[in-house]
C-alpha cells in the first residue's frame, strides 16, 4: 500500500476494502513464490507440452498470480480487483490451513495500522527496498518507514 498511494487513499477512504487489500497483496506480492515440486500421477498435456507419469513439475505461484489470462492488468495493484482468484494461500489439497487466521489478522491489523499511523510512508525510495534472495519464500530484508509526515 505504501508503494501505491492511490490504493492507500482508496483504502483509507473505505476501510471496508480490507478484504481486497489482503487478497491483492497476496496476489501482487506473493509470499510463496514456488511450491514444492509435484509428481505427475498420469501423463498429461499442458499447453502443447507432455508431462509424463512420474515426472516432477515445479509450480511458480508468483507467475500464476500475474497471469494475464486470469487477471486483467496483472502488473497493476488494485485493491478493488474482482474477481481475484489468487493462489497466495495455495489451492485444493495444498490450501493453507492458516488462511482464515491470516485473513482475520489482516482484517484487524490493516485498518488499525493506518488509523494509528495515518501519515506512515516509506522512508526510502521503493527502488531501494531490498528483498531476500530466495526462490521459494519471498520476504524483505528491511522495510524502513516514517510514521509521521515530517
Amino acid at each position: 500500500l505504501l508503494e501505491h498511494p492511490d490504493q492507500l487513499a482508496k483504502f483509507k477512504a473505505d476501510p471496508g476494502l480490507v478484504d481486497g487489500v489482503i487478497a491483492e497483496t497476496l496476489r501482487y506480492t506473493t509470499p510463496v513464490q514456488q511450491v514444492a515440486p509435484r509428481i505427475a500421477k498420469e501423463a498429461v498435456e499442458m499447453n502443447g507440452n507432455i508431462i509424463l507419469l512420474g515426472e516432477s513439475v515445479a509450480l511458480f505461484v508468483a507467475a500464476a498470480n500475474r497471469d494475464p489470462r486470469m487477471f486483467e492488468n496483472p502488473n497493476s495493484f488494485d485493491i478493488a480487483r474482482q474477481p481475484n482468484k489468487h493462489l497466495g494461500f495455495g489451492y485444493g489439497a495444498h490450501y493453507c490451513l492458516g488462511a482464515p487466521l491470516a485473513r482475520m489478522e489482516g482484517q484487524i491489523a490493516f485498518p488499525m495500522l493506518f488509523a494509528r499511523f495515518p501519515e506512515m510512508q516509506l522512508a526510502i525510495p521503493s527502488s531501494d527496498i531490498i528483498w531476500r534472495d530466495a526462490i521459494a519464500l519471498r520476504g524483505l530484508k528491511n522495510f524502513p518507514i516514517r510514521l509521521t509526515g515530517d
